[in-house]
């Protein structure tokens, strides 16, 4: 083979192809965020390892682990890497420091696929594709029915583990393996396994009920800002009636002060009601608190599932969704994506992930 490891691939190899791209990005969100001044070790270029990154991602290896075992068995990563072997922990670390950088690096590259005409950012539909879940329809259950299987489940359970205990002691007090009419404890293991796995199933689809009740964040945020208002209202109406029957109690005070020093008795009319019993103050002080429980109500909200909502106890995190040629199926809703691509561009649906960013291949 050549001495040179630059020669052991051909110029149209992909590593030769990324390593160009990263010449094209702006890095210097990376490189700013390490030290001049000499200071500790010496770290690796971070246009090298983003383009270990890169070519790793695009071939479907993402552990950092398999990342350094690959600096030793693919020539692409030997070139990119000039012949070093990157540990996994520095890979790991770089990848949790420059996260946010990372993330900024696709909008670089979309931009770069423009410009090179490969994509046109002009035209971007979004549209889901519902997929069948290895589930049963007839699965799914209202939160009642799960209450009672959840109870069922336990008491069964609880039975179980009786029963076990009680053959255990049995065969310490015989000192026999076997008890009775000859059935063997250990045939209780299967059922006690089903009744475990139906249990935790049971207890998934229960709290994603509760997850799916909870209010987005959207929502919980429209009304803690209203609730705050309401109780900013209550606090200003309080104070200014307050203010208002103290100036009346002090106007009375000074008039019968003014009648007793002229020697008459006191002043004329009804005195004024005792802050604590006035009407209006009671009734904006009960207005204040309850729009103050309000406010601590919509700031932790507690879920509270509708009586007609269901979830599947074979699958929890399956729904029952709309099909493609009408009716219903168990299954999840898959968000995908085509962009407009002209001619030298393969069309191909992208998936896009949970995060909510389209996956990119390079």
């Amino acid at each position: 083979m050549p001495w040179d490891v630059r020669e052991w691939l051909p110029p149209e190899h992909l590593c030769w192809k990324v390593l160009d791209v990263v010449g094209l990005l702006d890095l210097s969100a990376f490189e700013n965020s390490y030290r001049d001044d000499g200071r500790g070790g010496v770290a690796y270029p971070p246009a090298s390892l983003i383009a270990l990154l890169l070519y790793c991602y695009s071939k479907g290896v993402r552990s950092s682990r398999r990342i350094e075992q690959a600096c030793w068995d693919d020539v692409g990563c030997r070139i990119i890497t000039a012949n070093r072997r990157v540990d996994h922990s520095a890979v790991a670390r770089f990848v949790r420091r420059h996260r946010a950088a990372l993330n900024s690096l696709f909008v670089q590259v979309l931009s770069l696929c423009g410009r090179r005409g490969l994509v046109d950012l002009s035209a971007v539909a979004v549209d889901g594709s519902p997929m069948e879940a290895n589930a049963s329809r007839d699965a799914n259950q209202r939160l009642q029915r799960l209450e009672e299987t959840i109870s069922q489940c336990e008491k069964e359970i609880h039975a179980l583990m009786e029963d076990e205990v009680d053959h255990a002691l049995s065969v310490e007090a015989d000192g026999s393996a076997v008890q009775g009419d000859g059935e063997d404890a250990c045939d209780n293991w299967p059922r006690l396994s089903r009744l475990c796995d139906r249990l935790t199933r049971a207890h998934l689809a229960r709290d994603r009920l509760h997850e799916r009740a909870m209010p987005s964040p959207t929502e919980i945020r429209i009304k803690v800002e209203a609730a705050e208002r309401m109780v900013a209202r209550a606090e200003k109406r309080l104070a200014a009636e307050t203010e208002a029957h103290q100036e009346k109690l002090k106007k009375y005070e000074l008039r019968v002060r003014e009648d007793r020093a002229a020697g008459r008795r006191g002043a004329n009319g009804r005195p004024p009601v005792p802050m604590e019993h006035k009407t209006v103050l009671v009734r904006q002080r009960t207005r204040l608190v309850k729009m103050q429980a309000w406010l601590e109500r919509a700031r932790t909200p507690r879920p509270a599932p509708s009586p007609e909502s269901r979830a599947c106890l074979s699958d929890p995190d399956s729904r029952l969704i709309p099909g493609k040629r009408g009716g219903y199926l168990q299954g999840y809703n898959i968000q995908s994506c085509a962009p407009a691509v002209n001619s030298c561009w393969p069309s191909k649906r992208t998936t896009i992930p949970r995060t909510g960013r389209p996956s990119f291949r390079w």
